[in-house]
């Protein structure tokens, strides 16, 4: 993720004794995303990922790594924490949590092949196929209330038109809050940038830092807002049938759940626009950052509202 926490060799030299790993040869900070300070780490034993927590204090942070290591008795493709030497998944460095994982192959894709689609949409379903079994409790930190809090803040720097925009996509989503649909864990994040391929295999779901309780549909909204769109910007509705077609041959997506895909594409939407604006108007200093664009969602959510609106 973005760099906000400079770390020296000695300090990493350091951080790596507890785990009895070989000297360290060489470290880079990693740019993409805008939560956490991410360093790849080059041993002779291999690479690793060392995460530094910017927002998370021990009792936080415990849930999600418990999470991540429940996921990875199932499937080799999650990141899960290595236990130092004492087995603790999480050490302190420079006065903030951190944890250690080791490097998954691969990469992330700026536009997905039909097959990537369909992989990361039937590994979804598989998530949220295990839900029931795992241990985590968690809320949606990015509701409803959330929006209504984030909108009054950001309304004041809008241009008029995006206001208004703002006020009726919100409202709309206020008369539909309660739906009686499927609920369990949610990744909530699970953008082309946190998932790892080599060629059409899927080698890594990264990033579990937003996961929450919700709909699984609105989880399967924000993935197709963002794996079903063009370098343009434009929503392809057949990619986002081949994503389902995937995505139901494993886990049934019920009448009701069909109907409120819609509105929780436009959710999905709605509170991308408002983070991503509110981490623009707001933005906090680091080393190395990446700010990523409000706009996509702001369009996104024009197209979503034009096209079901003549349906």
């Amino acid at each position: 993720m973005s760099v906000y926490t400079s770390l020296s060799h000695t300090q990493i030299e350091s951080f790596l004794s507890a785990y009895h790993l070989a000297p360290l040869k060489s470290y880079s900070g990693i740019s993409a995303g805008i939560e956490n300070t991410n360093y790849l780490l080059n041993t002779r034993q291999g690479d690793f990922v060392l995460t530094v927590y910017e927002h998370f204090n021990v009792d936080e942070l415990s849930p999600y790594l418990g999470l991540l290591v429940q996921l990875s008795e199932h499937e080799n493709f999650y990141p899960f924490p290595l236990p130092d030497s004492q087995q603790e998944y999480i050490q302190r460095l420079a006065g903030k949590p951190a944890a250690l994982f080791r490097c998954l192959p691969g990469k992330s894709v700026l536009q997905s092949t039909q097959n990537q689609c369909q992989s990361v949409a039937s590994a979804l379903a598989r998530f949220h196929l295990s839900s029931p079994s795992l241990e985590f409790r968690k809320k949606n930190p990015r509701n409803i209330e959330w929006m209504q809090q984030a909108a009054r803040q950001i309304s004041p720097h809008l241009s008029l038109q995006d206001s208004i925009l703002l006020e009726d996509e919100l409202n709309y989503q206020l008369k539909h809050t309660e739906q009686h649909i499927a609920q369990g864990i949610i990744h909530a994040d699970l953008f082309k940038d946190n998932v790892l391929f080599v060629g059409d295999q899927l080698t890594g779901l990264l990033d579990f830092y937003a996961a929450c309780c919700d709909y699984y549909l609105l989880d399967v909204a924000i993935l197709l807002n963002d794996w079903c769109v063009d370098e343009q910007g434009v929503f392809e509705r057949p990619l986002q049938d081949v994503f389902m077609q995937a995505y139901k041959q494993l886990r049934k997506v019920t009448e009701q759940e069909e109907q409120c895909l819609p509105l929780l594409l436009r959710r999905a939407c709605l509170r991308f626009w408002l983070s991503r604006l509110k981490h623009k108007l707001y933005p906090r200093v680091g080393e190395i950052t990446q700010e990523k664009d409000p706009e996509l969602f702001k369009k996104l959510l024009l197209q979503h509202r034009q096209f079901y609106a003549v349906k």
